[in-house]
């Protein structure tokens, strides 16, 4: 196992024993961890150096205090409608203001003369319950930061395109899907298609060097300019769990070949996750986090031996399984084959979202793209209504998760043994 990827596990455990546990536990855990890899001393010391950084992150980092009343500066990184989701910056209780960097999700429908739009930066007055937020009060503090940029672009796809589905038009390249359509798509096992990840990414950055292959660009200016692009739109998709897994792999793949490092990919896909868990250990508990990971790891140890498309959808359909089994209790039978049915589908609907964003379209067009997506609504709910999504409760869904994980491991096992023999 690569020494990023073993680091990256071992500081996920680390994090859960000292959230679920106690420290003591922890101690001994990184102990444990320094004395059984058959690393040479050198390394095991920089592992446990980096391991100490996460564990005194963990217990040092503040959480949004629950059931108090709380000033909260921060920025909007997304709207729909009048449901928001904001950074904090700052959050002040205990008459005091501490800088906790988290996001936090609410719906606020009450008359303001101000205008919220996202990338204003803004004041909120409210309490958390449990794991929703009630706002009493909100109001903008200050305009523009750079998180305005995704709301530009989204402005602009929406006033080009003034129809009901324009969500999903802006989704499915910078993420976001919210809502009833948000809830089609999950039902079908294809919420993933709408939330940025490798799969977007990767179309992007493949789309940058077919551009480039119309030019004389120098090949290292490319890797500078494709660099420069990705943290553009890393930005724009308001720095999801996924997207920055996603763009920093690459990123550092294109620092990896401007330097000559010759870094494996599974390597660089644990350096970026350890950065990750350094600069916010409790990403660990949101779903986006582990899905994305899982399904990344599981396809960099596929293509390995395989790349056949409908393997590595099967990998990443695998990788998730677990997750969403344990995060929203069910999932769909038909979701692996639906993901490869629909990519062009994805590939066509992420074509008219550039365009729109670029330039209106004639009536006739924008009639024949909403009913195009109307008739892609319509057979996914058809899906949902008689191919079931399974729902789970109780014991069942303890017995699956475990059943998931188990499978994940014989498919990659049986992958191992059918291309050995080759």
């Amino acid at each position: 196992m690569p020494f990023f990827v073993n680091l990256f596990i071992s500081s996920i455990s680390l994090i859960l024993i000292i959230k679920g546990i106690n420290i003591t536990t922890a101690i001994l855990f990184m102990a444990v961890v320094f004395f059984s890899f058959k690393y040479s001393f050198k390394t095991k010391i920089i592992m446990l150096i980096i391991l100490s950084f996460i564990f005194f992150r963990t217990i040092l980092l503040l959480n949004i205090p629950k059931n108090t009343e709380l000033g909260i500066l921060g920025k909007i990184v997304d709207k729909n409608n009048n449901f928001y989701v904001v950074k904090t910056d700052k959050i002040y209780f205990d008459n005091n203001w501490e800088i906790i960097n988290e996001k936090i999700y609410f719906s606020y429908n009450k008359f303001s003369t101000d205008k919220f739009e996202i990338g204003n930066k803004i004041y909120i007055i409210g309490e958390k319950n449990n794991d929703e937020f009630k706002v009493e009060y909100m109001a903008n503090s200050a305009e523009g930061s750079i998180y305005s940029l995704r709301g530009f672009l989204k402005n602009r796809l929406y006033n080009n395109f003034p129809y009901e589905n324009n969500n999903i038009l802006f989704s499915v390249i910078f993420g976001g899907l919210r809502g009833k359509n948000a809830e089609v798509f999950k039902n079908s096992g294809l919420l993933h298609l709408f939330a940025v990840s490798g799969f977007h990414v990767y179309i992007i950055y493949s789309l940058l060097y077919i551009i480039y292959s119309k030019t004389l660009i120098p090949i290292n200016t490319r890797r500078i300019l494709t660099i420069i692009f990705l943290i553009i739109y890393l930005i724009t998709t308001g720095f999801s769990d996924s997207a920055i897994r996603a763009s920093f792999i690459l990123i550092l793949i294109e620092i990896n070949k401007i330097l000559g490092l010759y870094i494996d990919s599974k390597n660089i896909l644990g350096l970026v996750g350890v950065i990750n868990l350094l600069y916010n250990p409790n990403v660990i508990f949101s779903v986006g986090f582990l899905m994305s990971y899982s399904a990344a790891l599981s396809i960099l140890f596929l293509i390995e031996r395989s790349k056949n498309p409908f393997l590595i959808t099967l990998s990443a359909f695998l990788a998730i399984l677990p997750w969403s089994i344990i995060y929203f209790k069910g999932f769909s039978i038909l979701g692996v084959f639906l993901s490869v049915v629909f990519v062009p589908i994805v590939y066509s609907l992420m074509f008219f979202s550039f365009i729109y964003i670029i330039i209106p379209l004639p009536e006739m067009i924008n009639t024949i793209v909403n009913n195009y997506i109307e008739v892609v609504q319509s057979f996914l709910k058809y899906i949902s209504d008689y191919i079931m999504y399974i729902n789970l409760e109780g014991n069942s869904i303890v017995l699956l998760y475990i059943i998931s994980i188990l499978a994940l491991i014989l498919f990659h096992v049986l992958i191992k043994i059918r291309y050995r023999e080759e």
